[in-house]
């Protein structure tokens, strides 16, 4: 009878582990889309910002291999409508744009203030989600999180702060938001290597790689660096991603 009786306690505590683990795997999906979502919203910007005098084939390139790993994570969410339509949305419009001649898209930027709004349903889409499974993951993982997406968030600020004619959609604005949320990142990073100190090292890079552009980000008017700004805060944001994921097959083990 006791040995029954531990057999069946063995069983839920399996099942309930399982279940929380995947609960964290979809959070992590969940973030992963958004972040992927931010990655194609950026390119798309810079492929289509008007202070680039030559159109550099690697931005449609980054944004569509964006786009194919937001079909593989929706296929791995099961194809909630509730993302479906919008990313359905999303993408159609980057294709009625991308069959736009060279010419007219200098002139239809109506198209690419219709993607970013696109954009930030999905993204509010996702964030909801996310929302629901907020209570199940741990403090170190959401925190990692947090830091990748307003990493990603401010990035995309700035390559929207070169448009003159396109609003936006993914955050509430104001006159300082730079400053909000360059704070923001920075005081997480702090809490970041209190969480996990045995990552310092790493954070401690990405702290120098973010500090590099910073001064562009609070000076966002002026002297644009569109694509160098991508290159160091995208790859921030990937290496927080990879912590995440590691933080994640931890919770499969533990």
């Amino acid at each position: 009878m006791k040995n029954h009786l531990k057999y069946l306690l063995l069983l839920l505590f399996l099942v309930f582990a399982g279940q929380a683990h995947a609960s964290v795997q979809q959070a992590q999906n969940l973030h992963e889309l958004r972040s992927e979502g931010y990655r194609a919203a950026t390119f798309l910007l810079i492929d289509n910002n008007l202070y680039e005098r030559v159109r550099e084939p690697g931005n449609r390139e980054a944004y569509n291999a964006a786009l194919a790993n937001m079909e593989k994570l929706l296929r791995l969410l099961d194809n909630p409508s509730e993302l479906r339509v919008p990313y359905n949305e999303f993408i159609g419009l980057i294709r009625e744009l991308e069959n736009q001649t060279q010419e007219e898209a200098h002139y239809h930027l109506a198209t690419v203030n219709r993607i970013m709004m696109a954009h930030a349903s999905l993204d509010k889409a996702a964030a909801a989600q996310y929302s629901a499974l907020a209570g199940e993951i741990g403090e170190n993982l959401h925190a990692l999180h947090q830091q990748s997406l307003e990493t990603s968030q401010i990035l995309l600020l700035y390559q929207n702060s070169m448009f003159s004619s396109i609003g936006v959609y993914f955050i509430e604005t104001g006159e300082s938001v730079f400053q909000t949320m360059d704070a923001s990142i920075t005081q997480r990073s702090a809490a970041l290597k209190s969480l996990l100190p045995e990552l310092s090292p790493a954070l401690d890079d990405l702290d120098k790689q973010y500090s590099f552009i910073q001064p562009r980000l609070l000076n966002h008017r002026s002297d644009w660096v569109p694509t160098i700004a991508a290159f160091y805060l995208l790859r921030n944001t990937e290496t927080l991603n990879d912590m995440a994921r590691e933080q994640v097959r931890q919770s499969k083990t533990s």
